[in-house]
């Protein structure tokens, strides 16, 4: 099939999903259950904003744009840690992807957003303190974890010279002390380069709509989303430097209307924006502000099979501060 048809296609199946999602408060249908999906896992794609679907990445952009893999030459094998929310929430991201043939890339990935020892008080008893005053039977109080896990397998395939594309199949865990959901997703990705400096990016997330079931009978309905990105990269040779900036548009098919940039009828539309410097590919500096227009600051060092990877998040004092660290090795 043509690319541009095929593109076409894409679009018109995103606008279709929002069709769906306009009628799912009737369906009885939960919106904005795929916000977990959504924190990102990589420490370098968080520091320049997240906008990171026209970026070669290696296995991590297995979750921002399966197609960005196959720059991959040898096995890759990627981690990273966050705590967000004043340390409550733990947020973790292991991948690893293989050179499968001359044009192909397999990657298997997970991720897990936990919250521990939460305590429950359902079948704790009021009991009358000598004061007179109602208090709670602790030795009836227990503990509880809330769990969120996505299992990932992908494939990024070279097509013709310039193009590439990649696919994800997601299996979705949620967990809540006695109550558990499950869902599956698919991404599609595109990449295609310009010229050796000018990348372009799309990645339609959770393409068929994913649905996520609950044991009690709920259920959950994650829309389609659209993310268009490009990229440039600017060599100078004398200075052993390069620059390379990214931009990229989040189109949704959720109804915000209050919480995003633009809309046009049930579509939403916001953006990113971030730049990575470069120094003889051993030092990166990295700013950028993502979707919801933080300001993110990140690092980078790389050592022959191992990057280290750093993003600072700047949230409301509330929530407290985010620091991302990211481990790739390179076998």
């Amino acid at each position: 099939m043509n690319i541009r048809y095929t593109i076409l296609f894409m679009i018109l199946f995103l606008l279709a999903g929002g069709g769906t999602m306009l009628y799912a408060g009737d369906l009885n249908f939960r919106k904005y259950a795929g916000e977990f999906m959504e924190i990102g896992v990589d420490a370098r794609a968080q520091a320049m904003g997240g906008a990171f679907t026209a970026i070669r990445g290696g296995v991590t952009s297995s979750y921002y744009n399966p197609a960005g893999m196959i720059n991959m030459e040898h096995t890759q094998i990627s981690f990273m840690h966050t705590q967000q929310m004043i340390a409550s929430v733990n947020y973790d991201f292991l991948a690893t992807g293989i050179r499968q043939n001359e044009n192909r890339i397999i990657a298997l990935s997970l991720i897990r957003l936990g919250i521990d020892n939460i305590k429950d008080s359902r079948q704790a008893q009021r009991i009358i303190t000598q004061n007179g005053d109602w208090n709670l039977d602790w030795s009836r109080i227990n503990n509880f974890n809330s769990s969120d896990y996505i299992f990932t397998l992908s494939v990024a395939q070279q097509w013709r010279n310039s193009w590439s594309w990649g696919a994800n199949v997601k299996y979705i865990r949620r967990d809540l002390a006695e109550y558990s959901a499950n869902g599956i997703g698919l991404d599609f990705g595109l990449q295609k380069h310009i010229d050796t400096n000018i990348l372009l990016g799309a990645t339609f997330k959770n393409i068929t709509t994913t649905l996520i079931s609950w044991n009690t009978g709920e259920k959950e309905l994650v829309a389609p989303s659209l993310h268009l990105g490009g990229s440039y990269r600017l060599g100078i040779e004398s200075w052993k430097s390069s620059f390379t900036p990214v931009v990229e548009g989040i189109f949704r098919a959720e109804n915000r209307r209050s919480s995003a940039t633009a809309n046009l009828g049930t579509i939403s539309f916001d953006y990113a924006a971030g730049i990575e410097y470069s120094y003889s590919q051993l030092i990166y500096l990295r700013t950028g502000i993502d979707q919801i227009q933080r300001l993110n600051l990140g690092i980078g060092l790389q050592i022959p099979h191992v990057r280290i990877d750093y993003a600072f998040t700047s949230y409301d004092r509330e929530l407290g501060n985010s620091h991302r660290v990211g481990l790739l090795v390179i076998l």
